[in-house]
């Protein structure tokens, strides 16, 4: 049974999302102590997060970065909140998708079921082999981007654009196939979203100091590029 931290402080949405979820046998967790969010997190160890933005002390945005240095569990955040910055920040800081308010049920049961088929289903296994191309090696195993001397904790949904840009190289991965292959249903994939998390990745390969790079090529797709010197 896949265990599903809830952290809402709106007990009318967080009650309707247990009540949603539990009706397909999810076990539901729901924040109690807004102040030790990740001390509750470390006890339940979900598999899933879903995490709203206005929170009492800090914000979505924070806890979502917190857990993310600790696990690669993933996050959906739901919010009011409907500009785009929000949701490329909420990306940034280590969400792996957005759901705005209000929200249809069918559409929040699809993201969270897809979501988790790509983490933990039959979508989720794959060849934990490490890659290595010119100073930078993907390791599938540890989750990491690494080079001599510095390393990247990757997302999930990182980790899964990392691999297929890297089995590619140095040919061109078209867009199609990276949604695809993230996303179970593009339908509900907002449009950005794959930009963002691309974005995000290349920020990972520059701290690494990695020889390679992510070129964006337009009306195709992306391609991982080692760098002219």
């Amino acid at each position: 049974m896949y265990k599903i931290y809830i952290v809402e402080d709106d007990k009318n949405i967080a009650s309707l999302i247990v009540e949603h979820l539990s009706k397909y046998q999810f076990e539901c967790h729901t924040v109690q102590q807004f102040q030790h969010i990740i001390e509750e997190f470390n006890d339940i160890q979900p598999h899933l997060v879903i995490m709203d933005i206005n929170l009492p002390t800090f914000d979505g945005y924070f806890w979502s970065r917190k857990i993310r240095q600790l696990s690669i569990c993933p996050i959906i955040i739901v919010s009011a909140r409907v500009n785009d910055i929000d949701q490329v920040y909420g990306i940034e800081n280590g969400a792996d998708d957005f759901i705005t308010k209000p929200f249809s049920l069918d559409v929040f049961m699809a993201k969270v079921n897809g979501l988790l088929r790509r983490t933990y289903g039959e979508y989720a296994s794959f060849d934990t082999s490490t890659i290595t191309i010119a100073n930078t090696t993907l390791n599938p195993d540890t989750v990491r981007l690494q080079t001599d001397s510095n390393e990247s904790l990757l997302t999930l949904k990182e980790m899964q654009l990392s691999k297929l840009l890297f089995e590619a190289y140095p040919n061109v991965v078209a867009r199609q196939k990276l949604l695809s292959a993230i996303w179970d249903d593009e339908t509900f994939v907002e449009e950005n979203t794959l930009s963002v998390n691309i974005g995000r990745l290349r920020r990972k390969f520059e701290a690494i100091h990695s020889q390679l790079e992510i070129k964006t090529i337009r009306g195709l797709g992306y391609q991982l590029v080692e760098e002219e010197k």
